[in-house]
């Protein structure tokens, strides 16, 4: 069975993976970026069933653990995701482009931290949805499997 610090291992990993995958036409350094956000989502995401659904008990999985409704959410959120990404990464470039125009130290910064923060959150949506998945994954091979519903 898997407890938290494997869900969390493997949901960073699967996380910070699904978010180079979906970063692979960005710059070398946007890339880096949003691998880092998919790394950290995804350990957050590897946790959020059990938030979701606490483990109070052998038998604890619900709908957050349902089959059919993490695979109905599921797909709605990864077909939502390009569309999220695309928005988070021209914000950026939008950012870039203040930050350039800047007159002070201050605001350069500024927009240097909104832009850094836009490209971290499109990596940390992949992640999220991989480290949520991952647990999801993890518990269906446990000998209690997962319900269809609740």
């Amino acid at each position: 069975m898997s407890d938290g610090r494997t869900h969390r291992a493997i949901g960073t990993l699967v996380g910070g993976g699904f978010a180079l995958a979906k970063a692979q036409q960005q710059r070398p350094e946007h890339l880096l970026l949003e691998v880092l956000g998919g790394l950290i989502a995804g350990n957050l995401g590897a946790r959020l069933p059990d938030v979701f659904d606490p483990p109070m008990h052998p038998g604890h999985r619900s709908v957050a653990h349902g089959i059919a409704p993490v695979a109905a959410v599921g797909r709605a959120a990864v077909r939502g995701l390009d569309g999220a990404q695309v928005r988070l990464r021209a914000e950026a470039d939008r950012r870039t482009a203040l930050r350039a125009s800047a007159t002070t130290p201050l605001q350069r910064l500024w927009q240097a931290v909104l832009e850094i923060l836009c490209r971290l959150g499109a990596g940390a949506l992949a992640g999220l949805l991989g480290g949520y998945g991952s647990h999801v994954a993890l518990d269906a091979l446990t000998p209690a499997g997962l319900p269809l519903l609740a």
